[in-house]
């Protein structure tokens, strides 16, 4: 299946700014702290440091935001190639989110994990863990799920530019460890790892490869330039 990739045509406005290079990377730099504050909130929450509902309120709503003012001043000033790799980044995480949930749900649904992730997600974000689920927590965890996707997306794209899928598939790797390391983990009474229940970390990774493998093949199908964050033109 070839890939095509419409180029993003400078408008009139282009240049408004005059920062150069410095100020591309500073953006870029903006970009990935505003990217990285999504997936963090989740993970402190459950390791007792805040409240989810809070700092989605105070972080990750503004971090939304500032990523959006980011990739508005990246356009106007001409950032072309780092406008390409955050709306080929957050694409290409959204879709593959796809394909991890496909994993996800299939395990869940046939006893694999200990729970719904997204479920729990949004129960947190709506502070009603006492009361349980509902269609707006529903909605709302599988919404912060999939930004979680498109986060790791324009993490991935933006730093590393265009890559192979073996890149996207280590990548992948690298996320589904840290989670199996991470407090949500720990928090399920499962053991290191989920080593007690082996089917919980073998979905994790089969889930986080089919992710990266989807996010590795988009972004080299999308994303035009091969250069890392910090490579020139």
């Amino acid at each position: 299946m070839s890939c095509h990739v419409n180029s993003i045509q400078a408008s009139s406005l282009d240049g408004v700014f005059a920062f150069g290079r410095t100020g591309e990377i500073l953006t870029s730099l903006l970009i990935l702290a505003s990217a990285g504050v999504s997936p963090n909130i989740f993970v402190a929450a459950q390791a007792g440091i805040a409240d989810m509902k809070e700092t989605g309120l105070w972080l990750l709503l503004p971090s939304i935001g500032v990523l959006l003012a980011a990739l508005l001043f990246a356009r106007l000033n001409g950032y072309t190639r780092l406008v390409n790799r955050v709306l080929a980044g957050a694409g290409a995480g959204i879709i593959a989110t796809i394909g991890l949930e496909a994993v996800r749900m299939y395990s869940f649904h046939h006893g694999g994990m200990p729970g719904d992730l997204p479920r729990l997600m949004g129960v947190l974000l709506t502070d009603q863990f006492m009361v349980g689920p509902s269609d707006m927590s529903d909605m709302l965890g599988y919404a912060y799920h999939y930004w979680n996707g498109a986060s790791f997306g324009i993490i991935f794209a933006v730093l590393l530019g265009r890559k192979t899928m073996l890149w996207g598939i280590a990548y992948g790797v690298i996320i589904g460890t840290v989670f199996l390391l991470s407090p949500p983990v720990q928090a399920l009474g499962i053991g290191f790892m989920g080593r007690e229940m082996p089917t919980m970390p073998l979905t994790v990774y089969i889930a986080h490869l089919v992710y990266g493998g989807i996010l590795g093949w988009l972004c080299h199908c999308w994303v035009r330039n091969e250069g890392w964050l910090l490579a020139k033109r």
